[in-house]
């Protein structure tokens, strides 16, 4: 509370009490600006320390994950992390901004049940809206930093860093949602690519380390899903299952286990069968392909436009449909992963390839190239120094920290237009057109004439 404006009360108050009295200050962290609070207020005072000399430090219990993603793919991957790894249970997702609060909150309940908690919202609305979270009505609460310090809210299941958080503290207090009082809980931290260093630092900060991870698979989807319609069904009345046994009992009668199937299919959401979706965009109807080379069969470096090259003498069609292309991170291995519409790869995946080279479809992203500096504001504004500023209001606060990271990190994203990706930052997937290269596969070149001429390129 001292930090976040509210100094001037708390003094007020101070002045009123007793001279003679004993004080007692609760922090869930001791950084420097506590324990400068500590000094400024108590009087010779006893340190408790339940942490230990680590300035930021996680429960015990807590699991730590950390998933690549695009800003165009967050929204579509985090209703299936909600799925997988929540379980049906409690979820708090963090955002850095209230309006993304409001959006992601809006978009998630088309699958899910969530609210909003923000510092727009009435004191009254606040508190209908963490009952409810407590009781259960629903189980998703997008949130900012605001609902991080000081709310009791048992039994949260998974925390999700959708932003990057500004400081370590802010993800330990973020994260300390779950896993409270021994129990167990998860914690994932959405990242692009340009902020992998970033999260190395939070690593180090933080003394935590996270198991890096693809966005679910369509099957573990499922697989949850199912899981959690089941539980649901176990808790049926079984007065109210009395109605339906006639009706459940002629499905059975004609389709077998196939009717209860398809009830479950259509209470999971998946009336229609799902498609598949790419690895790197999560968009619907692509699929991630990695092509990777033996390192006797190519010269020079690896790069986007020689996979782009490639895919133009193999397979035309797949070179002017391709997607975002991105370099293995692995020096050992001269690859790279590609996204394709769902029929064009496989055609792809039909086609004769040059000796040295091959091409799989793959269920899981590797270590990918940094592609550009990272964008979010970590480590510029801490809430370490928040007592050196005087307090202020929250709203103030609230109102700085929409440029804190997050809302760049929209950057790491190209647009797509005629089938095309065009580089709108430091990673790129196919040049525009009129633009042209030669290609050297397999120790041969390959031209392609153009009315803006020939550039060379070696590989």
């Amino acid at each position: 509370m001292l930090a976040v404006g509210f100094e001037e009360d708390v003094e007020l108050i101070l002045e009123k009490l007793p001279s003679k009295r004993q004080s007692m200050l609760f922090s869930a962290t001791m950084p420097g600006w506590v324990k400068k609070l500590a000094r400024r207020y108590l009087n010779d005072p006893l340190t408790v320390d339940l942490v230990g000399d680590q300035d930021e430090k996680l429960a015990e219990g807590i699991k730590l994950y950390a998933i690549p993603t695009t800003s165009t793919s967050k929204r579509t991957i985090l209703s299936d992390l909600i799925t997988v790894y929540a379980k049906g249970g409690k979820t708090i997702v963090f955002t850095q901004t209230k309006r993304d609060a409001d959006e992601v909150s809006m978009a998630l309940t088309n699958s899910i049940a969530s609210e909003a908690l923000h510092g727009d919202i009435s004191q009254h609305q606040r508190e209908r809206t963490l009952n409810g979270f407590r009781q259960g009505k629903f189980t998703v609460l997008v949130a900012t930093d605001v609902a991080a310090r000081g709310l009791d809210i048992p039994n949260v299941d998974l925390i999700i860093h959708y932003e990057l958080p500004n400081d370590p503290e802010t993800f330990v207090h973020r994260s300390g949602r779950t896993g409270r009082a021994g129990k167990e809980g998860t914690a994932i931290l959405m990242f692009t690519t340009s902020q992998r260093r970033t999260v190395k630092s939070l690593e180090r900060d933080v003394g935590c380390r996270f198991e890096f991870t693809s966005p679910p698979q369509m099957q573990e989807v499922l697989e949850s899903s199912a899981e959690q319609v089941v539980a649901t069904l176990m808790g049926v009345q079984s007065e109210s299952i009395q109605y339906f046994l006639p009706a459940a009992q002629r499905l059975t009668d004609e389709l077998g286990t196939q009717a209860l199937a398809a009830a479950l299919a259509h209470l999971s959401g998946f009336s229609q069968p799902p498609s598949s979706h790419s690895l790197i965009s999560h968009e619907q109807g692509w699929v991630t392909l990695q092509l990777t080379r033996e390192s006797g069969y190519s010269r020079g470096f690896f790069s986007a436009r020689s996979v782009t090259g490639f895919l133009s003498d193999v397979f035309p069609a797949a070179a002017d449909e391709v997607g975002k292309i991105y370099i293995i991170a692995d020096e050992r291995v001269q690859g790279a992963v590609f996204d394709l519409p769902e029929e064009i790869a496989k055609e792809l995946l039909n086609k004769p390839l040059p000796p040295g080279n091959s091409i799989s479809k793959i269920t899981k992203l590797p270590t990918l190239q940094d592609d550009g500096p990272t964008v979010d504001n970590y480590g510029r504004f801490s809430n370490r120094d928040r007592s050196s500023r005087g307090g202020g209001s929250w709203e103030r606060s609230q109102r700085v920290s929409r440029n804190w990271g997050g809302r760049n990190s929209d950057s790491d994203d190209g647009f797509r237009r005629g089938g095309r990706v065009y580089r709108t930052d430091n990673s790129w997937s196919k040049s525009p057109k009129g633009s042209e290269d030669d290609w050297l596969i397999n120790g041969r070149r390959s031209h392609h004439s153009s009315s803006h001429g020939n550039r060379e390129r070696y590989h």
